[in-house]
């Protein structure tokens, strides 16, 4: 088992997730040395080094020692960091690379045993999470809408082909960023057996809709317009967007991480039979 694309994936998915500092906060440390001491500071540090030594089990790293401490720690950073919504995105997000360092680990039972205590996790949106995660891991998504063109949308039909479902916003930087990686995976690989769905958090219909043009994003969108109460990201405990999820042929879930070098993950997903 290579487990180097995995540790890569999950160092991205921790990038991407805004846990590592940013430069602007960098910047403020330096200025201000003091301001490291604040509880969310303090909380950031602790999930970062929480990150490195998720990181450390894989490749090669793992033993039932280390990562019985690691959950350990994971559970510690829970119970004394406070419920805040950047120190539950933050646990949301390394239960979620935990759950992927599990499964690479090839350790019997670690996975399941994992999934059995998250499934009663305190924290709703651990538990939510990963419950929706196992979902579609074990069977295909299922999931029809109208979008807000008016046409028809039904994942079930898409079977044969691989799909990205694409929460995002008009509102959300991270979002527009990646805007122009996504186009060109959906030009390059469309007449392939490449499609794209959105989910869109946003609350003006024509304001979206204006965006998509402009940009060339010609897939069917998602939109109800109720921003972070939106009835399918919800669904799924998004809690953070850009959210990028990609579907192999089958239907199944492959990754949470769509972000990290889309048009290579398409590419080999859409060789796989």
């Amino acid at each position: 088992m290579k487990l180097l694309p995995v540790k890569n994936a999950l160092l991205i998915c921790l990038l991407l997730a805004g846990l590592p500092l940013r430069a602007d906060d960098a910047a403020t440390n330096t200025a201000a040395p003091a301001a490291a001491a604040s509880p969310a500071n303090t909380a950031k540090a602790r999930a970062m080094e929480i990150n490195n030594a998720l990181l450390s089990l894989a490749p090669g790293g793992y033993s039932p020692a280390a990562w019985h401490a690691v959950d350990a720690e994971l559970d510690n950073y829970q119970k004394e960091c406070g419920v805040t919504p950047q120190t539950t995105h933050n646990l949301v997000v390394l239960r979620s690379v935990q759950l992927m360092v599990a499964k690479a680990s090839g350790y019997p039972g670690c996975y399941d045993a994992l999934v059995q205590k998250l499934a009663t996790d305190p924290q709703p949106s651990v538990a939510a999470l990963v419950a929706k995660i196992v979902e579609l891991k074990s069977k295909p998504i299922d999931l029809q809408f109208t979008a807000a063109d008016g046409t028809p949308v039904d994942l079930a039909k898409l079977r044969g082909k691989v799909v990205l479902l694409d929460f995002w916003a008009t509102w959300c930087g991270p979002c527009v960023g990646e805007v122009p990686n996504v186009v060109a995976a959906y030009q390059k690989y469309h007449g392939q057996g490449f499609e794209i769905v959105g989910i869109s958090l946003d609350q003006d219909k024509d304001k979206m809709l204006a965006f998509t043009k402009e940009h060339g994003m010609v897939w069917p969108q998602y939109f109800d317009g109720k921003v972070w109460k939106n009835d399918i990201s919800t669904s799924y405990s998004i809690n953070s967007i850009p959210a990028m999820w990609l579907f192999d042929k089958k239907g199944m879930l492959v990754t949470t991480n769509g972000r990290e070098d889309l048009d290579g993950q398409v590419g080999k997903l859409l060789a796989t039979p």
